[in-house]
């Protein structure tokens, strides 16, 4: 690995007890003993691309799954791999023993049987390559990782914020419009971001914290049966406002590349049945629930996620953000945070 204050590469014998033997200075991670592989190095260069430099604030939910996402990708590569190691050899042994064997018909039917559930489960395989992301929880990151970082380092990686040190803003007397979001840490991603001033509009976590008035809610939900139902409950509980669903949908998700989706419990069937009457989704993302896939707001990249937000804030209130605008003017289309993703 490489010393992060001299930049030297270590030996793991010249890094024991995670000191350099050339400079004599600690460092906070080594890849060997970080159930992540993570190395200070590494931390902070994914740290500064999902920032984009410092200049796009997250979290320190958002930075675990961006550093989950390598682990998960060799951990399904891994079990792709055991299918062919394991299946394959097998597999040729018995169709070669056929061949060579007069009669041997059943044992010739029984490799190429083999062969395809070993091919079949490699494809399945490879598909999960990115859906296995608990290697190392988000309680142990921030309670074990994040820890040694800021007893070594004194402050979080440039960018990354601490949901549970940030202060929000005050909400403005008459937003144009409320950004609700059930994922507190993702709400402190907006605000780190500005959002809030930028366009005049006010975060909640919860229905009950919206404030009387016009203005229209704007709903953002991780992909799940719980999270896809939030629209709906809110129209419930607003009657008369306007409530706009931002996603995440399901269809963002199944199939798109480096997606990060998690299985887990299957949803409840009246919640599945609840969904499939609001017709909201295809018969495809409601298989997909019913099998227990979810996918957090979190495992967004950032840049896209904010982009993204940023969009649908502009479409419902008609808003403009006069920073953008500048940049716009003069020849600058894209917004920092879109760099980052």
């Amino acid at each position: 690995m490489i010393c992060p204050h001299c930049a030297r590469n270590l030996l793991q014998r010249e890094r024991t007890g995670r000191t350099c033997s050339k400079c004599n200075r600690k460092f906070a991670l080594d890849p060997k003993t970080n159930s992540l592989g993570l190395s200070d190095v590494r931390v902070r260069r994914v740290a500064a691309k999902l920032t984009d430099d410092g200049r796009t604030p997250i979290t320190v939910n958002q930075l675990w799954y961006a550093l989950s996402r390598k682990k998960a990708k060799e951990s399904g590569r891994g079990a792709a791999i055991g299918c062919l190691v394991i299946g394959l050899p097998v597999s040729l042994v018995l169709l070669i023993a056929a061949l060579s064997v007069d009669g041997a018909g059943p044992l010739a039917v029984f490799g190429s049987l083999f062969l395809v559930v070993t091919l079949t489960q490699f494809r399945s395989a490879m598909k999960r390559r990115t859906r296995l992301v608990e290697a190392h929880p988000l309680s142990q990151f921030r309670s074990s990782t994040m820890s040694l970082w800021l007893s070594v380092h004194g402050a979080l990686p440039t960018g990354v914020v601490d949901e549970s040190q940030f202060r929000h803003p005050a909400p403005p007397a008459r937003p144009r419009a409320v950004l609700l979001c059930g994922d507190a840490s993702i709400a402190v991603f907006l605000a780190a971001n500005e959002l809030p001033r930028r366009y005049d509009i006010a975060l909640a976590t919860r229905a009950d914290q919206v404030a009387p008035g016009s203005a229209p809610v704007i709903v953002l939900h991780d992909a799940d049966a719980t999270g896809c139902q939030l629209a709906a409950r809110t129209r419930a509980a607003l009657p008369g406002r306007r409530v706009v669903d931002a996603g995440l949908p399901p269809r963002a998700v199944m199939s798109a590349p480096g997606a990060l989706p998690v299985r887990g419990p299957r949803p409840p069937a009246d919640a599945l049945g609840r969904l499939r009457e609001s017709r909201t989704l295809t018969d495809a993302e409601l298989q997909w629930l019913a099998k227990g896939w979810t996918s957090p707001l979190g495992a967004v990249p950032p840049g896209k996620l904010l982009a993204a937000v940023t969009r649908v804030i502009e479409r419902s209130t008609g808003a403009k953000d006069a920073d953008r605008t500048k940049a716009e003017a003069v020849g600058f289309l894209t917004w920092p945070g879109e760099a980052a993703s």
